[in-house]
């Protein structure tokens, strides 16, 4: 185990993707249990959590779709099997809003994800010990070979370099030689 899965948080899940065709299994399954369940089910709590893992795992398109299906069938059993017509309206328009509120859950889940991974990519990016040379200041890569240090952090960070003299530098160099 490396330093960075030492340190990660133990509230935050771990990094990696689920295949989203994993969430229509699930999105199906949520679908039975709430045909089972009937009317009386407290609907949100049926799918939170898989929208909000939908959203982590596989990002944006795929918990947006789960978090639209579900109410979507949930409202068609309430229109064709389960309420009388004068309560369905107040059950239709109470699991559109809850369905809107879970779909901005999961957008937040999923801009939370990107965030992550980003910043997992950009710590990799900069983390470890970098073996210079003390005379040239070369690097040594991966593959073993010397790259010049502007060359080593310009193809891995947003970096770039201009060279100029330090005042040091342009005293001990230029300065005391003339005399």
């Amino acid at each position: 185990m490396d330093t960075l899965e030492r340190a990660r948080p133990w509230w935050l899940l771990p990094v990696g993707r689920i295949h989203p065709l994993w969430w229509s299994g699930i999105g199906a399954g949520l679908i039975w249990v709430d045909y089972l369940v009937g009317p009386s089910t407290q609907f949100p709590v049926l799918y939170v959590i898989p929208v909000s893992l939908a959203a982590w795992y596989s990002g944006r398109w795929p918990a947006l779709a789960l978090a639209a299906a579900v109410p979507l069938v949930h409202i068609m059993f309430l229109v064709t099997m389960w309420a009388s017509p004068g309560e369905a309206t107040a059950l239709v328009s109470t699991t559109i809003f809850r369905g809107v509120v879970i779909a901005v859950m999961a957008l937040w889940f999923a801009r939370l994800s990107e965030h992550e991974r980003s910043l997992h990519r950009y710590v990799l990016k900069l983390e470890g010990l970098l073996p210079i040379c003390s005379f040239c200041k070369s690097i040594r890569n991966e593959a073993g070979d010397w790259e010049p240090l502007e060359a080593f952090i310009s193809t891995r960070s947003k970096a770039q370099f201009s060279h100029c003299f330090c005042a040091n530098c342009l005293q001990r160099q230029y300065f005391k030689r003339k005399r």
